[in-house]
């Protein structure tokens, strides 16, 4: 019986220590998960800023009429 409750202290404290490192795992997971979405949103907004400067620099062009003849 006592070999039995020392497996299975042995097995609770394998669980306690995969716990707390899935936990900290996962926190880390997390803040590299927020640092990723603030990246993501700041591509997204150099990339819209960028598209407007291409348009704008677009509009500026001379339109050119080449005509068929």
């Amino acid at each position: 019986m006592d070999k039995d409750i020392q497996v299975l202290g042995e097995r609770v404290s394998r669980l306690v220590e995969i716990s707390r490192r899935l936990a900290d795992e996962n926190r880390a997971l997390k803040g590299r998960l927020g640092d990723a979405v603030a990246a993501r949103a700041d591509l997204e907004q150099r990339v819209s800023e960028a598209r407007a400067r291409v348009e704008s620099a677009l509009a500026r062009l001379p339109i050119s009429q080449e005509v068929e003849g």
